[in-house]
């Protein structure tokens, strides 16, 4: 089924919360984002408007007036008119767990109010946006139980994907290299006759051209330990026979969503490369045009790292004032300061290369996960472009976690080793970090981060850029970057 609105060319979303003030600001806020926004205050009203507008995506509070969220996502999903749309939920942090546990089932995201401003528009236009193509997916499935293949492809096609079947390693490796270009993920069995799915995943992973194709392993609970081994390989994600329905379509749609914005980006890199090349030909009044192209680029990269991640938005721009500031006080200078500060904003982008049950892990990563997660400074010198506009940021991407007497990674650098500007972007990002909430861990006191700097400077931080640093949080430019950015 295709959803569809009131106009081919504006997406729509619908907004069922009983709260007026909360009502009112995600409709202000998404509608800024150049959405039509549908509104309803109860849980019939809801029900109604989505049954008659077909929006293309829900918001919905689980505890709006009426009957509770759960019985509404259950109409709308019994309802062959509703039952594709998309819901988020906003609920508050002390909503009953039971709700938010079957609430998970069904919602593509769950924000917890309050959330900052510009939060929720920002998932929801990624969102929309990324799934525009959704529909017209490729998948190749490839395992040897006939059984197993047609329920799987039943479930895909019944979401509007195309499936193409292998029954064996060898047959899959086949198929990909001649329709690959149509191929838009591979799902692959472990065990398997003549090739099996850690040589068809080792295969892929070899060839330049597969790079953006998501692979996701299916397995039993006696074949996990192989995992961690096909997770280093390069698989995306697993799932563990027999699975749920409503998890494996989850994780498949997210998995799909990332690879179309991968390509998205690659095809942004692709035309910046061809604008580089071409750049002694053009006249001086093309230069701005060619700047902005590549701050564009820039924070495009920057929010798709940091929305895999989880982090608000704002997060890269802090980043980037904060680094520039830094930088103006070092004295080193307009020019030097604003590249410092937008070669900052892609500190994070290798993240892009970090399985998700790593990057969004709630609790302490092993030594093993760690060591993969570390990875994400080399993999952003692969991301970003080989132009020398970019040639600062790989430089910050790679270095920002080296620490000034030698500790850190990837390269153990030391002292005045480390290049400035990964020196002042450490110093902004740790800042950051620390009075930022994460899904593991709370947000610190400024107070306490600033002790936390202080302490640090010699051992983590470069002691002359702390002091600076210390400086400019006396001077009030820290708080003024927060008061404007949040």
């Amino acid at each position: 089924m295709s959803l569809t609105n009131d106009s081919e060319s504006e997406k729509s979303a619908l907004v069922i919360d009983d709260n007026s003030i909360s009502r009112m600001i995600m409709e202000d806020e998404l509608e800024g984002a150049g959405l039509h926004v549908y509104v309803a205050s109860s849980s019939q009203d809801g029900i109604n408007l989505a049954v008659e507008k077909i929006p293309n995506l829900i918001i919905l509070d689980p505890s709006v007036s009426g009957f509770d969220g759960l019985r509404v996502i259950s109409e709308l999903k019994a309802s062959e008119r509703t039952r594709d749309i998309p819901m988020v939920a906003v609920m508050s942090a002390d909503s009953r767990a039971p709700q938010h546990n079957g609430l998970k089932d069904f919602a593509i995201r769950i924000f917890h109010k309050p959330f900052p401003n510009g939060k929720l528009s920002l998932f929801v236009t990624s969102y929309l946006n990324s799934e525009a193509g959704r529909k017209s997916s490729r998948i190749l499935l490839v395992d040897d139980s006939s059984t197993i293949r047609a329920v799987t492809k039943y479930l895909l096609e019944k979401q509007g994907h195309t499936v193409v079947v292998a029954e064996d390693g060898v047959k899959g490796w086949e198929t990909l290299n001649r329709i690959s270009s149509e191929i838009d993920m591979v799902i692959t069995d472990i065990n398997m006759p003549h090739m099996d799915g850690r040589q068809l995943v080792g295969l892929i992973r070899e060839e330049k051209k597969f790079r953006l194709i998501p692979v996701v392993v299916s397995t039993t609970i006696s074949e996990k330990e192989s995992i961690k081994l096909l997770l280093n390989m390069g698989a995306d994600d697993y799932i563990i026979k027999p699975f749920s329905s409503e998890e494996f379509i989850a994780r498949i749609q997210s998995h799909l969503r990332v690879k179309t914005l991968y390509g998205e980006l690659v095809t942004v890199n692709q035309r910046l490369a061809k604008l580089s090349e071409t750049l002694e030909l053009r006249v001086a009044e093309r230069t701005d045009e060619l700047y902005q192209s590549n701050l564009d680029a820039i924070y495009s990269l920057a929010t798709a790292a940091d929305s895999k991640d989880e982090i608000t938005g704002n997060h890269v721009y802090r980043i980037q004032s904060f680094s520039e500031a830094l930088a103006l006080k070092m004295g080193l200078g307009d020019k030097l300061a604003v590249e410092i500060g937008y070669s900052s904003i892609m500190h994070d982008v290798g993240k892009l290369s970090i399985p998700d049950e790593i990057l969004k892990k709630p609790g302490k990563l092993t030594a093993e996960e760690f060591a993969i997660m570390k990875t994400h400074t080399t993999h952003a010198e692969r991301i970003l472009p080989k132009k020398d506009f970019y040639a600062m940021a790989r430089t910050v991407a790679r270095s920002h976690h080296e620490k000034w007497d030698g500790s850190g990674y990837p390269d153990g650098l030391k002292g005045e080793n480390i290049p400035l500007p990964a020196r002042i972007v450490a110093v902004a990002d740790a800042f950051d970090a620390m009075i930022s909430k994460r899904q593991y861990k709370e947000a610190w006191p400024m107070s306490q981060a600033m002790d936390e700097i202080v302490k640090s400077g010699g051992r983590h931080f470069d002691p002359e850029i702390a002091d600076r640093w210390v400086a400019l949080y006396k001077e009030g430019k820290l708080d003024d970057i927060l008061k404007l950015l949040g």
